[in-house]
Formats: C-alpha cells, sequence, structure tokens
C-alpha cells in the first residue's frame, strides 16, 4: 500500500500523536512546557499530536526523553501493523454484512489505512471485545 491517492494523515501518524498526547497529559505536562523542551512551537506538538505532521525520528527521541520513556512505547502496537487476517475474518465480515448492510457497503469502499484506523480506535477503546 503506497501513499499515492492517500488523503489525509497516515495511521502510523496519527497513532504516534496520540501515544505522544497520552502520555503528555498522563504526566500533566502542557503542550507548551513540551515544544519547549523541544525547542519546537507548541502548534507543531498540537501537530504531531492530530497526526498532521510526521515526527522524525530524532524528534521522537527527544519528545520520548521528556515524557521519560522510551521511544518505542510511542509507536503503535498491535496485530494491524502484520496484517495477520484471522481465520475467522470471513465468519465475522459474514455476520457484520447480515446483521448492519448498509454499514458493511459503507465500510468496503473505505480506504486501508482508514479502515486499520478504525480498528486500532476500536481496539483502544473496547481491547477485550476487538
Amino acid at each position: 500500500m503506497g501513499d499515492i491517492g492517500r488523503k489525509g494523515p497516515h495511521i502510523i501518524d496519527v497513532t504516534v500523536g496520540d501515544n505522544i498526547r497520552r502520555r503528555r497529559r498522563s504526566l500533566g505536562i502542557s503542550q507548551e512546557a513540551l515544544a519547549a523542551a523541544v525547542n519546537v512551537t507548541f502548534q507543531q506538538i498540537q501537530k504531531y499530536e492530530r497526526g498532521a505532521n510526521r515526527v522524525s525520528a530524532s524528534r521522537l527521541y527527544e519528545i520520548s526523553r521528556v515524557l521519560a520513556c522510551d521511544a518505542g512505547d510511542l509507536m503503535p502496537r498491535g496485530e494491524w501493523r502484520t496484517m495477520r487476517v484471522s481465520q475467522d475474518w470471513l465468519r465475522d465480515a459474514q455476520a457484520l454484512h447480515g446483521r448492519h448492510p448498509r454499514l458493511f457497503t459503507q465500510l468496503t469502499k473505505w480506504p486501508e489505512d482508514r479502515l486499520r484506523l478504525l480498528l486500532v480506535t476500536l481496539q483502544a477503546l473496547h481491547p477485550q471485545d476487538v
């Protein structure tokens, strides 16, 4: 899957940004304080957290030092990275189609990166159900 024709932020950039935001908030650090510590504007931190701008490896390292974690802790986690499809995918898809045919039809029109974002979000909200 390439970037050609893709609109909006990439799933990995959104996930990294969300992880930065969660960690920053859990430590009670403002966007302004984080920005000052890594020598960028707070607007840049906002863009990182939304996934609108990609975080370079060196900047991710600097941010992780301020947030007292490993840079890898800010990266995406989960099965979706390898996209290994379970044996039950067809059964699950058929069940979804049977219960919610209009939703199923709409989801089949979505680009792959948008579906991945949906799955990551659902997994974060309800890890026991996904």
